[in-house]
């Protein structure tokens, strides 16, 4: 998730630096041999161990898993999911450190580096980063972190997006930018200023803002000298309902039955593949779960045929709330 452009190993050359959905973060590094980019490999701690939050994948076992061996000193604020990751000289000692998002929880985490670019030694415990001198969170929790000069004073502040959920709360993402005040030494950040505040996801008739999963990129995109933010993210809206006929309305509550009864018969049938993997852990839950899968699939099917029309029909009589994903322009007119 919101990848980096970043020298991450001193070498010259550009390596793609990102969090992913397993809990870690990861490291492309460009191979000038071959003039591209290799395959991306886990950025390890100083024991050789992934740096991780709290949730992670368990590649070995094949699951979730927990663990709070990565805690800071005195524990976490909360419960996390690492799932971005930025390079970035937080102590400013001249290598790269890291800065963690965490997606369940919000918070912002470094992970310090105490060796060099070339020759890593990165910490075993993740520091909670500060703001205003109380814990940096996030609303929405952590979507992208970038390290950009946003206020034209020679540091690098750290600006950062809100995630939020399809399904959560009325008020969806955010952007928000955290100034560097230091004189020297480590980072001390001020309190948010939000940039793109979060909204109800209420909007009628069309798109009118990006709702959640929010990504941006600070870039100068008209050349006027200041930074503009190009922000990526999914709009949820209420399309205009229109005025039925009587018999307009009495085919919508009998697609609305059949719609319900359709899904019900695909919620069993998903039910019954998931009994199949009861008890069992691991590998063994997961060939049990798709031999059961396998077994109703032509069931699935025929379910699906019947409710993909019937969804369409009813969608075009009483249309249903819009989701898509848009690339917005926020242009800074503050010169």
């Amino acid at each position: 998730m919101s990848p980096q452009f970043v020298d991450f190993d001193g070498d010259g050359d550009d390596d793609i630096v990102c969090g992913i959905y397993d809990g870690s973060p990861h490291v492309s590094y460009y191979d000038q041999d071959r003039e591209g980019f290799l395959q991306p490999v886990e950025i390890l701690d100083r024991e050789g161990r992934r740096i991780v939050m709290n949730a992670w994948w368990n590649f070995d076992e094949k699951k979730w898993d927990e663990t709070d061996r990565c805690d800071p000193e005195g524990g976490a604020p909360a419960v996390g999911h690492l799932t971005s990751a930025i390079a970035f000289d937080y102590d400013r000692d001249g290598d790269n450190d890291l800065v963690l998002g965490d997606h369940r929880g919000g918070y912002v985490y470094v992970r310090r580096n105490e060796g060099s670019d070339a020759a890593p030694q990165f910490a075993t415990q993740n520091e909670v980063v500060l703001a205003a001198g109380v814990p940096m969170r996030v609303p929405g929790t952590v979507g992208t972190i970038r390290a950009v000069d946003w206020d034209g004073d020679g540091a690098l502040d750290l600006m950062i997006s809100g995630m939020d959920e399809a399904n959560g709360p009325d008020s969806g993402g955010s952007v928000s930018v955290y100034l560097d005040q230091r004189a020297s030494g480590q980072a001390a950040f001020g309190a948010a200023v939000t940039l793109i505040p979060a909204r109800k996801k209420d909007a009628r008739g069309s798109a009118r803002q990006p709702d959640y999963g929010l990504y941006h990129e600070p870039v100068d995109i008209d050349g006027d000298g200041d930074l503009d933010l190009l922000v990526g993210g999914y709009s949820i809206w209420e399309p205009e309902p229109r005025k039925l006929t009587p018999a307009e309305s009495d085919r919508v509550a009998h697609l609305q039955a059949q719609v319900a009864a359709l899904k019900a018969a695909y919620d069993e049938l998903i039910a019954q593949a998931n009994k199949a993997r009861e008890g069992l852990e691991g590998e063994a839950a997961t060939e049990a779960f798709a031999a059961a899968y396998d077994a109703i699939r032509p069931q699935l099917a025929e379910v699906t045929a019947k409710l993909s029309p019937a969804q369409d029909e009813l969608g075009e009589l009483k249309p249903r709330t819009q989701r898509s994903s848009f690339t917005w322009l926020y242009e800074n007119l503050t010169q």
